[in-house]
């Protein structure tokens, strides 16, 4: 199996751009199987205000129609896809990750446990999932977590309980790249080292200041395996 780790170009509610970033990579990466971008994607990591009926009208449920438009992406191109999104179910907003298959159905919707993904504001209605859960796609057993997910010692033993193959880890992180590589790349290759399967960490490129730098990694065994550098825009392809 070949899973595409991107470090794609990300604009805060510019919905039609984050979709195009996706179709343009899909179309230049035929030979994946599984193409992963980062936290929030298709709104944007600031893409909330914060105020509900705005907010709610910005997320995103299974049955909407960009949903169903990167569904018909996946079945046409027989690429699958993983990506963030601030989905709405029922009456409530929560920061998930969406994994469509090449079929264009939707195996797996992964809703963030951790609460570090909104402000001290947000009303009740922004909510977080009650626990982690493993999906299957190309016969590997998947298990996600978002970003301040693997931050939490008690959320690492729940996972660690799932045995999965591959961890997906989209995430927004918005270090300088002097101060990833001299400090926080080791931070995170130390939390996540107890994980005993790959762990796939996707971050997007924001063009402004002081912004998420992109950047693919893939830990194993506390370890750097193998790495598309922060900075850097394009594709970590991984053979799993």
């Amino acid at each position: 199996m070949k899973i595409g780790l991107v470090s794609s170009k990300n604009r805060d509610n510019d919905i039609e751009f984050n979709v195009n970033e996706i179709k343009r990579y899909v179309r230049e990466n035929r030979d994946v199987d599984l193409l992963c971008f980062g936290e929030s994607f298709l709104q944007g990591f600031e893409g909330l205000c914060w105020t509900y009926e705005k907010d709610y009208k910005r997320a995103f449920s299974k049955d909407d129609e960009v949903i169903k438009e990167l569904r018909k992406l996946a079945r046409d191109y027989k690429t699958a896809l993983s990506f963030g999104f601030i989905e709405k179910y029922e009456k409530n907003i929560y920061s998930s990750n969406m994994v469509i298959d090449s079929n264009g159905d939707i195996i797996d919707i992964f809703k963030r446990v951790s609460k570090g993904w909104k402000e001290a504001i947000a009303t009740e209605e922004y909510k977080e999932g009650t626990g982690f859960h493993s999906f299957i796609l190309n016969s590997k057993l998947f298990v996600t977590a978002i970003c301040g997910d693997l931050w939490h010692d008690d959320l690492l033993e729940k996972i660690d309980e799932i045995s999965a193959d591959i961890m997906l880890w989209p995430l927004y992180i918005d270090y300088s790249i002097e101060q990833w590589n001299s400090e926080a790349l080791y931070e995170y290759q130390e939390r996540v080292k107890g994980i005993k399967c790959p762990v796939m960490m996707i971050n997007s490129f924001v063009d402004l200041p002081d912004r998420a730098n992109g950047g693919c990694y893939v830990f194993l065994n506390g370890s750097v395996d193998q790495l598309l550098p922060m900075g850097n825009i394009g594709v970590l392809k991984v053979e799993i």
